[in-house]
C-alpha cells in the first residue's frame, strides 16, 4: 500500500509515477532520484513539451524494474480527454491494481510576465493563458489522474511542487505567487476532503535552474533582481539534484500533516 502504520511511503514495490515538467531541471531530477527506489514492474510515464529533452530524462531513469514512456504534450492547452487518454495509453494492458502506489508529481509550471508591474496588470488573456496552465489544468490532469485510480485510492500519492511564493509575497511576481497559492489551496482543500490519499506540497527552495536568468533578463521590478542577483552571485542555489534528494526523503518518510508545506529548509 501507499503508507504503513509508521506513515512510510513504500515505493519499493510496483509503482505507476507521473511526472510533468519532466524535461529539465527540478522536474528531471526528481524523475531520476524516485526511479531509483521503485520495485519491479514498475512504470513512469514523463510529461513535458520538449521531446527530445523527455528522451533525455527517459533514458536516465528506465531499468530493468523500470519502464519509462514520455509523451511530448502542452498541457496548457490539452483537453480533458487527451489527458485521460495519455494516462489510460500508458497503463495499456496493466490494471491499477497492479501497482502497490500510484503517485503523480506536479511540477509543470511557468513565471509568468515579469515585465509588468503589478499595478499595471491589465491583459486578461495573457493572465488567463498563465492560469490555464499553472493551475486550471494541473487541477484538470488531477482530476483525470484520480478518476482513474479511484478504486485504489488507498494507495495514491500526490505531490505539487509548489514555492515559497505561495505563502510569502515577493515583489514583481504577482502572477507567479498568486498562480502558486492558488494552486497549493486546491490542495490543501482536497487533502481536507480525501482523506486516503496522501499529498504534499513541496517547496524546493531556491534551484539554479534557466528559472534565474529568465528572472535577471526579464523583470521590471528592482527588488527582484537584487534578490536573484544575490542569489547566483553568492553561490547560495541549490542544485536541483539536492532538492530533488530531499523532496524524496520527505515523501518516502511520510511524517508531513495532510496538504502540508513543506520547504526545502525545514527540518526533517
Amino acid at each position: 500500500m501507499a503508507s504503513s502504520s509508521s506513515n512510510n511511503i513504500d515505493l519499493s514495490g510496483p509503482t505507476y509515477c507521473v511526472l510533468s515538467g519532466a524535461s529539465q531541471g527540478i522536474g528531471r531530477a526528481i524523475a531520476v532520484e524516485i526511479s531509483k527506489l521503485l520495485g519491479p514492474n514498475s512504470l513512469m510515464l514523463l510529461l513535458a513539451r520538449n521531446k527530445a529533452e523527455l528522451a533525455v530524462t527517459a533514458s536516465l531513469c528506465e531499468s530493468d524494474k523500470v519502464k519509462v514512456i514520455f509523451n511530448s504534450i502542452d498541457l496548457s492547452k490539452a483537453s480533458n480527454d487527451e489527458m485521460k487518454a495519455v494516462l489510460n495509453n500508458s497503463l495499456a494492458g496493466r490494471k491499477v491494481t497492479d501497482f502497490n502506489t500510484s503517485l503523480i508529481f506536479h511540477n509543470v509550471g511557468s513565471l509568468g510576465n515579469l515585465a509588468v508591474e503589478t499595478f499595471r496588470m491589465e491583459n486578461m488573456e495573457e493572465l488567463r493563458d498563465y492560469y490555464d496552465l499553472n493551475v486550471f489544468k494541473v487541477i484538470a490532469m488531477n482530476t483525470q489522474f484520480l478518476k482513474i485510480f479511484e478504486e485504489v485510492e488507498d494507495r495514491v500519492v500526490v505531490v505539487n511542487i509548489t514555492s515559497l511564493c505561495a505563502i510569502k509575497p515577493m515583489s514583481g511576481m504577482a502572477y507567479y505567487c498568486s498562480g502558486k497559492a492558488a494552486r497549493e489551496m486546491y490542495f490543501k482543500v482536497l487533502a481536507e476532503e480525501k482523506k486516503r490519499i496522501r499529498i504534499l506540497n513541496y517547496s524546493p527552495g531556491p534551484v539554479e535552474t534557466a528559472m534565474i536568468d529568465y528572472v535577471l533578463a526579464e523583470t521590471v521590478n528592482e527588488n527582484l533582481r537584487d534578490v536573484f542577483t544575490t542569489f547566483k552571485n553568492q553561490g547560495t542555489l541549490l542544485k536541483p539534484e539536492m532538492t530533488a534528494k530531499k523532496c524524496v526523503r520527505v515523501l518516502q518518510a511520510g511524517k508531513f500533516a495532510p496538504g502540508e508545506h513543506v520547504d526545502y529548509f525545514d527540518d526533517e
